[in-house]
């Protein structure tokens, strides 16, 4: 794999995991209302050490993307292409699914079978 798809990926995964705490901490209370159980031992943790956690997941994360990309150092003009033409339909495509995934959230919380 190249280093820029190996960056990408590592990105990907920071943002998909940016949003997964983003919505976790708006709707915690209704995710787990009891409070959630440590994977390793099973025993009930509070909503703090949950984010404490995840903190450190992201904090490991970005420390791989620094592994790979030497702080910065070794991925300059990685990413610069001169030949690159924007897919104007797949911009629009992604644009559509993030649109439909939003209303489905909103829509969810509005059923009234969810209250």
């Amino acid at each position: 794999m190249s280093l820029a798809k190996e960056i990408n990926k590592k990105l990907d995964e920071i943002t998909s995991f940016n949003k997964t705490i983003e919505e976790l901490k708006e709707d915690y209370d209704e995710i787990a209302p009891t409070g959630m159980e440590d994977i390793d031992t099973g025993e009930k943790v509070s909503k703090e050490e949950v984010f404490k956690k995840a903190e450190g997941i992201r904090l490991q994360l970005i420390e791989d993307l620094n592994k790979l990309t030497n702080d910065g150092k070794n991925c300059r003009d990685i990413f610069t292409n001169d030949y690159y033409i924007n897919d104007r339909i797949q911009d629009k495509l992604i644009l559509e699914e993030t649109r439909l995934n939003k209303l489905n959230k909103e829509q969810g919380k509005q059923n009234p079978n969810n209250n």
